[in-house]
């Protein structure tokens, strides 16, 4: 159902039946600019986001007391800072464990230090003289 003068009707449905609208072909879009230069959101949408996400982490950045400051690990500590403002304690089990590793490793660099300060330096074996070139002599 086109006429002459460019407007063309398209069907609506509409709650009893079919509704025709006139649509008018002047009216057809706002006219936008096809290469229109990007706006500055567009162009720093990385770097916006990247910012966004830095200020989200120094917002949810660990507030909370820490106890056993010694012992808590640094993995602990991540998964804590969804909840920024709690208190971060450690379990009576993980808290022996921790200590238990820690006085693991102190044992073993002691061991290690000490072995080192022990080896005496490996005796120099003493050179073979070369031998000296003789000429056999004919006896006869």
């Amino acid at each position: 159902m086109r006429s002459e003068s460019g407007d063309f009707y398209y069907a609506q449905l509409s709650g009893a039946g079919f509704r025709f609208l006139r649509h008018s072909s002047s009216s057809m879009g706002p006219g936008a600019k096809i290469n229109r230069p990007k706006t500055e959101l567009a162009k720093k949408l990385f770097k916006r986001r990247r910012v966004l996400s830095l200020e989200k982490r120094r917002k949810k950045r660990i507030v909370g007391a820490v106890i056993d400051r010694d012992i808590i690990t640094k993995h602990h500590l991540k998964k804590r800072s969804s909840s920024s403002r709690a208190n971060i304690t450690l379990s009576g089990k993980k808290r022996r464990k921790l200590i238990k590793q820690l006085a693991h490793m102190e044992r073993e660099k002691k061991f290690a230090a000490e072995e080192t300060q022990k080896k005496p330096p490996a005796p120099k074996k003493p050179r073979r003289a070369a031998k000296k070139h003789t000429e056999m002599m004919d006896v006869e």
